[in-house]
């Protein structure tokens, strides 16, 4: 399995959070190691840097659709309506796509539909 204190480490820096922030995430850190891990051709590339960084960003990934943040940037009183920012979670997911991409040679691509959830 891919070392837990690199993804760790990978994840803090894309969180912006220190040490005892991202006690709060380790369920998600470790889903991540498991999925990729699962998805491995070779399990020597473990803590290959792309692999740790797609480890990482998979839970950023899953950490950001979960946040309770609702991203409101305007709000109407008159007709009730708002806008919501969801370009958190777009950038989430480009970054997922790039590490996704990087480790193309070194994860299989396919495999079950729900394999990752």
């Amino acid at each position: 399995m891919t070392d837990y204190s690199l993804v760790k480490n990978d994840l803090m820096k894309a969180l912006n959070c220190d040490d005892e922030q991202i006690n709060d995430y380790e369920s998600y850190i470790n889903n991540a190691i498991a999925c990729v891990a699962s998805q491995l051709k070779n399990p020597e590339d473990e803590n290959d840097a792309r692999v740790v960084n797609l480890c990482a960003m998979r839970a950023y990934y899953q950490i950001i659709l979960i946040s309770d943040n609702d991203d409101i940037t305007s709000f109407k009183a008159g007709d009730i309506s708002y806008t919501k920012d969801t370009s958190s979670v777009s950038r989430a997911k480009a970054l997922l796509d790039m590490a996704i991409g990087s480790c193309s040679d070194l994860v299989q691509s396919s495999g079950f539909a729900f394999k990752a959830v």
